[in-house]
């Protein structure tokens, strides 16, 4: 596997917008051509040799983004497939925004809204999300469109929001709101989640270690089910190295609640038994 290395070489506080990164990447630019881009860095534009060096060229397989903090927002936006960026720090918002069958791996923690709108590819965040994660961009209406998001650590508040189609795995604890306007996919957690779950959802699973922390009224009761397609799900979900590789194939025993009725709602919400 080819490499390219980059490198944050700007201490700043400021908001650092990666997306000509993805500008040079799809557009097969080398990275000599890369350096004279324009990166905006707050509300200034200064040029990409001026806070980035860059060894190895971009046409490589595997990109590693070293020294990363949380102001590089957008990192990972548009990856194509066959991309893979490492980030050995922190990634700041929007990561992972339309991923377009890229990989994208975050060793540290990730902002708000990572993933948002994204088409297809992977996201793994070996830290903690804010909001919004598999969400939509502010005034759009759709979220999260296909592909896996891995979070080994919290999510925060309106997970999955207007999310429609693949899977969030959260091995932590995820905030309110979770799966907020959610038109279809999947979105599971070994922790605990907040209140206010399912608000307005239409169709999708969920699939929880233990009941949220209010169940709402518009979820209704639908008793206990050994339910043969989450052996499918389990197969997925059991592929990636974390601590949902540790549950049993065949752990297919689930209490079953359908919401959210006050929206005519047919989604599921799952609670393992045992």
């Amino acid at each position: 596997m080819s490499n390219c290395t980059l490198r944050l070489t700007l201490d700043t506080h400021q908001r650092i917008d990666m997306r000509w990164l993805s500008q040079a990447i799809n557009a097969g630019m080398t990275s000599a051509d890369a350096l004279q881009l324009s990166i905006k860095i707050g509300n200034k534009t200064s040029q990409v040799s001026d806070v980035f060096t860059l060894t190895g060229e971009l046409t490589a397989t595997n990109i590693v983004l070293e020294n990363s903090s949380s102001s590089c927002d957008y990192i990972g936006y548009q990856l194509p497939a066959g991309k893979t960026i490492n980030v050995t720090g922190a990634a700041g918002h929007y990561a992972g925004a339309e991923l377009a069958g890229g990989q994208l791996i975050i060793h540290s923690d990730a902002q708000h809204y990572v993933g948002c709108a994204m088409r297809s590819g992977m996201i793994t965040v070996n830290g903690h999300c804010g909001n919004y994660l598999g969400g939509a961009f502010t005034g759009q209406k759709r979220g999260m469109a296909g592909g896996t998001i891995l979070v080994k650590g919290n999510t925060g508040d309106f997970t999955g929001d207007m999310m429609r189609k693949g899977i969030i795995m959260v091995t932590g604890n995820i905030g309110n709101y979770c799966a907020s306007r959610m038109i279809a996919g999947t979105i599971t957690s070994l922790g605990s989640v907040g209140t206010h779950v399912g608000k307005n959802m239409r169709r999708g699973t969920l699939l929880f270690h233990k009941l949220p922390q209010d169940l709402p009224a518009t979820f209704t009761n639908c008793g206990r089910h050994n339910l043969g397609y989450l052996t499918l799900l389990l197969d997925e979900m059991r592929k990636h190295d974390s601590e949902f590789k540790l549950l049993h194939p065949m752990r297919r025993r689930v209490q079953r609640y359908m919401g959210d009725t006050s929206v005519a709602g047919m989604g599921e919400l799952l609670i393992w038994i045992g």
